[in-house]
């Protein structure tokens, strides 16, 4: 067995689905990406892993996270979004279902440490490596505006046609697009209780830090308005509707990350500036 706790064949066969997504130039992120020419299998090969992944272990989702293929290879990809529609559409769908909130990802874990009395270190240890991981997916999106401007330009298309007009994949990109901003705007459960003194409530607020980082971007690019303007369109459209509980989660997020006292002092800053 490895250190990410994969079969050593199954590792090997998932570093080779790595290797033929591309190469990237300048380290994570870097601005030239060569995507490789069986790029779209090898991603329907990584969905297949994931997809069977062992949920009380969670180990390829854990060595996916190790070797940083989100921040070398599916961000580039994304952010290619003008070459291959299709391949794009492949690696949103990864892209998801890395970036799952990982209380969520790893149910199975949380349910193992609950119900025994002497729990497991080692499922422990596999979460909390799941919730660092999940951090660092979110640090990437919010180190570089490229990548939030990615998926406002993909979700952008869509919405811009009429939804009897708007072919099925096309819905699907606006549902994959919504879930992974929840993914990413995710900090902790809303009903979840205060972090304890000490390390756990330095990560939350380095958490919170990393939400407004993502929705000063997201305005900037715009993407806030598009989501205002789809919780407007959840009374007249059906499709709407069904993304309601996501879309309401996006905005439980984006409120979290600020206080009614820092927005009226903000205001009223603005108004005596103005006033001088």
């Amino acid at each position: 067995m490895s250190t990410t706790g994969l079969d050593p064949a199954d590792e090997e066969e998932l570093l080779l689905i790595i290797s033929g997504l591309g190469l990237a130039n300048g380290g994570d992120g870097g601005d030239e990406y060569m995507i490789g020419a069986e790029a779209s299998e090898c991603l329907s090969d990584m969905q297949r892993y994931l997809r069977r992944d062992d949920p009380h272990v969670m180990a390829c989702h854990r060595a996916l996270g190790q070797w940083r293929v989100l921040q070398t290879h599916l961000l580039p990809i994304l952010r290619a979004n003008g070459t291959d529609p299709q391949l794009v559409f492949s690696a949103l769908k990864v892209v998801v279902k890395l970036t799952m909130k990982p209380e969520q990802l790893g149910i199975r874990m949380e349910d193992m440490l609950k119900e025994r009395k002497s729990p497991d270190p080692i499922v422990g240890a596999h979460l909390d490596e799941l919730k660092t991981y999940h951090r660092a997916y979110t640090k990437a999106f919010a180190d570089d505006a490229a990548n939030l401007r990615a998926l406002v330009a993909l979700i952008a298309r869509p919405l811009a046609t009429e939804e009897e007009e708007r072919p099925e994949e096309d819905q699907m990109i606006i549902e994959l697009v919504v879930a992974l901003l929840v993914n990413l705007l995710h900090t902790r459960a809303p009903d979840a209780p205060p972090p304890s003194p000490g390390a756990a409530q330095a990560a939350a607020a380095a958490d919170v830090e990393t939400l407004r980082r993502l929705l000063t971007t997201l305005e900037a690019e715009h993407g806030l308005e598009l989501v205002v303007y789809m919780l407007q369109q959840i009374d007249e459209s059906e499709a709407f509707r069904a993304w309601n509980l996501n879309l309401l989660e996006l905005l439980h997020y984006a409120l979290a990350a600020t206080t009614p006292q820092a927005v009226f002092g903000q205001e009223s800053e603005e108004a005596a500036r103005k006033s001088a």
